[in-house]
């Protein structure tokens, strides 16, 4: 069936059907990425100045606080924003 042929209730199931797989989608994302980071990791992520670098200080259900490298910002992020940084040996 095409979409311009579809009633309105069909279209809002449709919709419906959608926002929840797109929902489901976005929790595994954020799972994933909440599984790779640990409190003291340090991660970088863009922010609108640029790129911003910082340890991870503590981990909520969808977001992550990262305080700023120079101790002075505090971020809330999602998980899937932060990148953790692998120190070279």
């Amino acid at each position: 069936m095409r979409i311009d042929e579809m009633t309105l209730d069909q279209l809002l199931e449709l919709n419906e059907a959608i926002c929840q797989r797109t929902d489901e989608l976005k929790e595994q994302e954020n799972l994933q990425a909440l599984s790779q980071l640990r409190v003291g990791l340090k991660v970088t992520f863009e922010t609108r100045e640029g790129p911003a670098f910082g340890i991870v200080t503590k981990i909520n259900r969808k977001s992550v606080i990262v305080l700023a490298e120079d101790g002075t910002k505090q971020y809330k992020v999602s998980p899937e924003l932060l990148k953790p940084l692998h120190e070279v040996k």
